[in-house]
Parts: C-alpha cells; sequence; structure tokens
C-alpha cells in the first residue's frame, strides 16, 4: 500500500491502528531477521574456528617435519603420521562448509596440496628410517616446498574466511543501524504528515473559533475528501457557525425592536408635534375657510404639508432601522447614517434631559456598509451612553477622516465611566456591569461583530467620574469598489 492510500483510510482512528499494526508486523519481521542473522554469524564464527584449527594442525605438521629433518628422533614421525590423518579427517570434514562458504576450487586447491604432501612424506618415510638416517636434499626440498604450499593454502583458508566474516558483520551492523534508521525515518515521516494534517485543520479549528467569539461567522473550508473525526468536528462547527449566523440576525433584530421600546415615548412625542399642528391647522381651516383670503388659505396647507412630511420623514427613518432584510453593502454618505440616528433618539434624549451635541466634518468620504447595520451600531451605542448617564448630561458625536485611510466616529458621553478592569471585557458576549434583569451584555457584542463584519474596528476609552468614549473605524470606501484597510 502506497502513502496515497495510507492517507486515504478514512478515519484518525484507523490510521493509527493500521499503522500500529504496520509498526508490530515490522518489528516482528526486524527480530527474526536479527535472530536469523545473529544465528547464522554465530555458525560461521564456529566454521572460522574449526578453520583455524585445521591451519594450526598444519602448522603442528610442519614442526614435526621439521623435528624429523632434524633427526631429533622417529616419535616426530609417528606424531606427524597422526597429525596427518587429522587433517584428513578435517579436510573430509569440512568439505561441505569450505565448498559452501569459498567455494570448490578452494577445497580443490587445499586437499590437493594435502594429498601432494601425504604422499611425498610416505615416499620419505617408507623406507621406515626417516628421523634417523639424513635425507637426501631433492627429497627433503620436496617436503619442504609442499609443506609451504599447504601452510599457505591453509592460511588463505582462514584468511579468506576471516575476510567473509568480516563483511558478514558489517552486514549485520548495516542491518543493525540503516534498516532501524530507515524505518523510523518512514514512521517519523508518516507521523509527521499525519500530524501536521491533523494540526493544520485544529488549527484552522482554533482561529474559526476565535473570530467566532469575536463575532465574525465565517465557516472553515474542507477540501479534504475523508470524514474523519476532525473533518466530521469542522462539519459540525460549521452547521454551529450558520446556525449562530441565523440567530444573531434574530437577535439584531430583536435588539432593534428593544432600542426601538426604549426611545418609542420620545418617538411618540416626535410625532404627536406634526400631528398636532396639522390638527389645528385643519380646525382653523374649516372653521374659518369662507372668511380667509387664498393665501391664508394656501400657508395653511403649506403648513400642513410641511408638518405631513415632518411626520412622514420620521416614520420611514423608524422603517428604515427597524426593517430586517440581507445584509446590503453600498457606499453609504456617513453623515447621513449619523444625522438619521440622532434624529431617531433626539427625542429620547431631550426627555432624560440629555444634550446631544454632533460634530461632524463636512468632508466625510463614503463608506461600505449596510444601512440598517451601521445605525444599529451608533444606536447602541447612544443608549449605553444615555444609560450610563441616566438624567442630565451630554452626548457628544464626532466624525473625522484619520491619516490612515478610515471613517472615525466618537460616541462620547460624561456619565460615570467604566472600571479599567473591566474594559477589556465590554464587548464580549453577556458581559455587563448592570444589575441583574437591567442588562443581556449582549448589545456591544453585536456592536463589535457588525464593525468587524464592515472591515472595521472599535475601541474605548473611560475615566471613572468623567465619561466613556466609543471610537469606530470604518473603512474609506474607493471608486474601484475595494476598501482601504490598515493594520490595527
Amino acid at each position: 500500500m502506497d502513502f496515497r492510500s495510507i492517507f486515504s483510510l478514512s478515519t484518525i482512528r484507523r490510521r493509527l491502528l493500521f499503522l500500529s499494526l504496520l509498526t508490530a508486523t515490522l518489528i516482528v519481521a526486524l527480530i527474526g531477521l536479527y535472530s536469523y542473522q545473529l544465528v547464522s554469524f554465530k555458525s560461521k564464527l564456529t566454521t572460522l574456528e574449526r578453520f583455524d584449527s585445521l591451519f594450526q594442525e598444519v602448522l603442528e605438521l610442519r614442526r614435526f617435519e621439521k623435528d624429523i629433518l632434524l633427526q631429533l628422533g622417529r616419535e616426530y614421525v609417528v606424531k606427524a603420521d597422526l597429525t596427518l590423518r587429522t587433517i584428513e579427517n578435517d579436510l573430509n570434514r569440512l568439505e561441505e562448509e569450505i565448498t559452501r562458504y569459498l567455494g570448490p576450487d578452494s577445497y580443490r586447491e587445499l586437499y590437493g596440496d594435502f594429498v601432494n604432501y601425504r604422499a611425498a612424506f610416505d615416499r620419505w618415510c617408507g623406507s621406515g628410517d626417516c628421523g634417523t638416517a639424513p635425507v637426501n636434499g631433492e627429497e627433503g626440498r620436496a617436503i619442504r616446498i609442499l609443506g609451504q604450499r599447504l601452510v599457505k593454502t591453509s592460511a588463505n583458508l582462514v584468511r579468506r574466511k576471516r575476510q567473509n566474516i568480516s563483511n558478514e558483520f558489517k552486514g549485520i551492523l548495516f542491518w543493525f543501524t540503516f534498516v532501524p534508521a530507515l524505518f523510523f525515518l518512514c514512521g517519523g515521516f508518516l507521523l509527521f504528515h499525519q500530524t501536521r494534517r491533523i494540526l493544520a485543520r485544529l488549527s484552522s479549528l482554533r482561529r474559526a473559533t476565535r473570530d467566532l467569539a469575536a463575532g465574525e461567522f465565517r465557516v472553515i473550508e474542507t477540501p479534504e475528501s475523508s470524514a474523519d473525526e476532525i473533518s466530521r468536528l469542522i462539519g459540525n462547527f460549521n452547521q454551529m457557525v450558520v446556525a449562530l449566523e441565523q440567530k444573531q440576525e434574530e437577535l439584531i433584530q430583536s435588539k432593534k425592536m428593544a432600542s426601538i421600546g426604549t426611545f418609542s415615548s420620545g418617538i411618540a412625542h416626535e410625532i404627536n408635534n406634526p400631528l398636532n399642528n396639522i390638527s389645528l391647522s385643519t380646525d382653523t381651516l374649516i372653521e374659518e375657510f369662507h372668511t380667509m383670503k387664498e393665501e391664508e388659505v394656501l400657508e395653511i396647507l403649506d403648513d400642513i404639508m410641511l408638518q405631513t412630511e415632518r411626520a412622514s420623514k420620521i416614520v420611514r427613518n423608524l422603517l428604515d432601522f427597524s426593517r430586517a432584510g440581507t445584509v446590503e453593502m453600498r457606499p453609504l454618505d456617513i453623515r447621513s447614517v449619523l444625522n438619521k440616528t440622532a434624529e431617531l433618539i433626539a427625542n429620547e434624549l431631550r426627555i432624560h434631559k440629555i444634550v446631544l451635541h454632533r460634530e461632524i466634518s463636512d468632508d466625510l468620504p463614503l463608506v461600505n456598509g449596510d444601512l440598517q447595520r451601521l445605525q444599529q451600531v451608533f444606536l447602541n451605542l447612544i443608549i449605553n451612553a444615555e444609560q450610563a448617564i441616566g438624567e442630565y448630561g451630554t452626548v457628544t458625536m464626532k466624525a473625522w477622516v484619520t491619516d490612515k485611510g478610515f471613517v472615525r466616529t466618537d460616541i462620547c458621553d460624561n456619565g460615570p465611566g467604566i472600571a479599567a478592569e473591566n474594559l477589556d471585557q465590554v464587548f464580549d458576549p453577556f458581559f455587563t456591569t448592570r444589575e441583574a434583569g437591567k442588562g443581556t451584555g449582549l448589545g456591544l457584542a453585536i456592536v463589535y461583530g457588525i464593525v468587524k463584519e464592515h472591515g472595521g474596528y472599535i475601541e474605548v476609552a473611560s475615566t471613572l467620574g468623567e465619561g466613556t468614549s466609543f471610537s469606530v473605524y470604518l473603512p474609506q470606501y474607493r471608486e474601484n469598489g475595494t476598501r482601504e484597510q490598515e493594520e490595527t
């Protein structure tokens, strides 16, 4: 099975099981191979001992030959004859091993030298007086020459066998070092590949979870076809993201309704004023129509139309804000967004004796955004400021262009401020400093998510006893349809 088929195993559990079985199989195979090599090596060492014993017997024979040539006594002839028989028995016994390890030519060469030496020895000692009578020069030289050949051939046999064992030992070292290293290298590669794939997807899941906590609903792309545990986890996470995104839309809409409830009295008062004016103007027109001049009638009708337009504008703003729909990103005039938001909340602020100051630059560029969502952002921030102040205070709305290509909008209040230890948590979902039952802790989390969705960011600064300032940064809209974004 190649790497591709290994990696295509459907689950991590199966892959780990396969790798464990593969590892166990290779370990058993290596143990069997090493055991065989060690047994074989031991057998070869035993054979070397026998070859070396044969060589020592040949050397012993040469010593007896020397003693015979020096006429030291017939007992050395008997010893030499016994040694010759021992050598002959060893050669017959070692024929198979010599032939197997060194080849038939080596055995024939060694055995031929021994036969020639034995024949010369028998001729020399055939008269029965070798060891006591001097040997003639020709026969003595023949004995010595054949003895030297026998020693040389047997020594060569031992040397070649030692060389053979040395090569075998190098081979064993190779198998004991290179093969395990190769095995662990391949195993390490497989483990690294699998681990990297798993960690890469876990890292994507971690980033997506972090983005989700920041209010950014982004599914994780999973190009892999394998349905292992992590892929299924990512699939479940993506389903959760889609569900949470739908829930957030519902939550935004509910927060809009809650915001409408918060300033409903102000809206009612704002609509009631033009309706009262229309009612009074209509009563006047009905009662005095026959006595009024045409210019006076037209003036009253113009006033009725003006008050009607005023009420209609309030209703339109309210409908634009409360309407549910899909996100529609388009170039927006941020001045218009801020002014519409201010009109929605103006009467609510007046009821609580809160003054709204607007310091909006005249040359603000367009931003790319969704009208309803941006209104939700600024309205939530103003309502938060109003609730923090209570009554009798000031909310300031500022907007200008920064050096980094962002449109910055500050919503500032002179309320009690936020404690320094709570500033890092104000955008966390469900975090609130209000009393139980008076806040869900979701408003600023929604604001953070909407601003992030628009490619911007939001900051907060506060001083206890002096007030709080929220700064919203939105990237400028470019004519080519792109948004300028800088690293914050």
